[in-house]
């Protein structure tokens, strides 16, 4: 049986070891607010924010819009908090309802991109952590309106914000979304240029 045992322990050992540094970075920037900036002057990215640092974030970027990725939960404590502040400071709150883990079809995808064109900006695009559905906005924002590369857009799904696809999680969910948004919108781009090829 020790046999056996050793083995064991020295997995979950080995484990811990691998898993230990993401956890603590992960721990990291979730107290700071995971607070990122998209595009300078336009689009800001973070986890949920309490009142204090979401009014400080507000005055110091200039926040226009909210794009809230939790949904709506008006009987919820941050909701009702993220709600009071965005009417204190006259800006936009918008709240469209995301699963980091399971993968939202391409007219949802598409429908996120066309609330993040229109909303006032800057924009405050978030969820729980900032690090899953707000990576995945964040890309689909670089990708079909701030005409960046999908490789380049991709890189808003990254551990440089939380965002661990492995092991045991779910949320690689975000990154197959990603791939399907913008294979469809490569699709898209190819049928429009064959029509008009065809019409010279």
């Amino acid at each position: 049986m020790s046999g056996i045992r050793r083995p064991i322990g020295g997995f979950l050992f080995a484990a811990a070891v691998i898993v230990a540094p993401p956890a603590g970075y992960a721990g990291y920037l979730h107290f700071s607010g995971n607070i990122h900036t998209v595009e300078p002057g336009a689009v800001y990215r973070s986890g949920q924010l309490d009142r204090d640092d979401l009014e400080a974030l507000i005055a110091q970027k200039g926040i226009k819009s909210i794009l809230n990725l939790r949904g709506e939960h008006p009987d919820v404590g941050w909701y009702s908090d993220e709600a009071d502040v965005a009417r204190r400071s006259k800006i936009v709150q918008i709240s469209i309802g995301l699963s980091a883990r399971e993968e939202p079809d391409l007219d949802t995808m598409r429908r996120l991109a066309a609330v993040i064109e229109s909303a006032p900006k800057p924009l405050l695009i978030h969820c729980m952590g900032g690090a899953d559905r707000t990576g995945l906005a964040s890309a689909i924002y670089e990708y079909a309106i701030a005409g960046k590369s999908a490789d380049e857009a991709d890189d808003q799904l990254s551990f440089a914000y939380g965002h661990f696809p492995w092991l045991w999680s779910r949320t690689g969910a975000m990154d197959r979304a990603f791939e399907t948004f913008a294979a469809a919108g490569l699709a898209y781009t190819q049928t429009a240029d064959d029509k008009e090829g065809n019409a010279q």
